[in-house]
C-alpha cells in the first residue's frame, strides 16, 4: 500500500522532530497540535498517522512505565538508525549512544555470541545522569 506525504502527517512530523527529547502520548499530541495549527489533524488521524511513522523508523514507540499507554518521540535523522538508544525509566527520556560506543558494542556481541543485533530497534533502559543526580532509580 503506497503512503503519502499528507500535509497532516508533515505537521505531526514537524512537531514531533522539534522536540526530539519529549515523549508524548497521542492525546498528548493532538492537544498540542491543536493549540499551534488550525488545521491540525484529530486523534483519531494522529493514531493512524503515527502508526505509519513508527514503521517507517522515524519515530520510535515506548511503554508508559508499567501502564498500556504509549509515548512517542522522534528517532533522530538517517544516522540514528546505526546506533543503540538508551531511554531513561525515570523522565522518559530517549538519548542516542554514541556511534563508535554503539559500534564497539555490537562488535563485541557479534564477536562473542555470533549475533547480529538490529540497532534502529533495540534500546537500552536505565536511569539518565540528570536523574541520578535528582536521586531517581532504576
Amino acid at each position: 500500500m503506497a503512503t503519502y506525504n499528507t500535509h497532516q502527517k508533515e505537521l505531526l512530523f514537524e512537531f514531533l522532530s522539534s522536540h526530539p527529547d519529549t515523549p508524548y502520548s497521542v492525546e498528548e499530541i493532538a492537544r498540542e497540535l491543536s493549540e499551534i495549527y488550525t488545521d491540525a489533524p484529530g486523534k483519531s488521524t494522529v493514531y493512524r498517522l503515527i502508526g505509519q511513522l513508527v514503521k517507517n523508523g522515524k519515530i520510535k514507540r515506548f511503554v508508559k512505565g508499567n501502564s498500556r499507554q504509549f509515548l512517542y518521540q522522534f528517532a533522530g535523522s538517517e544516522e540514528c538508525h546505526h546506533h543503540l538508544h538508551l531511554k531513561c525509566t525515570a523522565c522518559g527520556k530517549l538519548l542516542h549512544m554514541g556511534h563508535k560506543l554503539s559500534e564497539s558494542l555490537l562488535s563485541d556481541i557479534l564477536g562473542e555470541n555470533d549475533f547480529t543485533v538490529e540497532p534502529d530497534s533495540t534500546t537500552l533502559y536505565g536511569c539518565c545522569k540528570d536523574c541520578k543526580i535528582k536521586g531517581g532509580s532504576l
